[in-house]
């Protein structure tokens, strides 16, 4: 799990995460202030021709959400109600492409109490809990926790976010490390710490 952490902060302070972090922010910004963003509304908010906004990112193994008319529609925070995590920020109940998201985010926005929910990828069995800036608190069921992935090789949703779960319980989470060895298995607790360093680069 270390190594695992490690290599998210390694990603996301190298030159192209840096890049890749002000961007992604910049969108995830006009996602929560405006809605749905054309590729010209996001060109005008990352300053880069519109033609360009959705290649740019794929070219940094991003590749952002779009809805049937093509308007970007997640950058991680994502507008899409469907997903499986969800959580509060400025406001809003908007959702995360993982659970790494749903934890980090809301420390993002300093959010003082964010609700957010989910469900084991196994059972399916809801999941909540409460993310603040000092923790979490109300997880239910109490013996949930999650799995972590690498974030390297290649588009980051494939390679990480669909990797990166809740669990109902330690067992069923170990069921899918043995399936997938490149995961590690982290409490709640620990995920809230790792999405807390991450926060910490925005």
């Amino acid at each position: 799990m270390q190594d695992l952490s490690d290599q998210l902060v390694a990603k996301w302070t190298s030159p192209k995460g840096v890049k890749l972090m002000a961007a992604g922010a910049g969108i995830v910004g006009g996602l929560l202030n405006v809605g749905p963003l054309s590729p010209a509304k996001a060109g005008d908010v990352l300053g880069w021709p519109a033609e360009h906004v959705l290649d740019r990112f794929r070219a940094m193994d991003f590749g952002l959400e779009t809805d049937a008319g093509g308007d970007i529609v997640g950058a991680g925070v994502s507008l899409d109600a469907e997903r499986p995590y969800a959580m509060e920020l400025k406001g809003q109940r908007v959702t995360g492409w993982c659970v790494m998201d749903i934890l980090m985010f809301p420390v993002v926005f300093k959010e003082e109490s964010s609700r957010v929910t989910g469900r084991c990828a196994t059972t399916g069995t809801p999941i909540s809990l409460t993310v603040t800036p000092d923790g979490v608190r109300d997880l239910t069921p109490a013996s949930a926790c999650l799995t972590l992935a690498p974030a390297t090789g290649a588009d980051i949703r494939e390679v990480f976010c669909n990797r990166v779960n809740f669990y109902a319980t330690t067992e069923l989470a170990e069921a899918a490390v043995a399936a997938d060895p490149d995961l590690a298995v982290c409490s709640v607790d620990e995920g809230w710490t790792i999405g807390k360093r991450l926060a910490d680069l925005f």
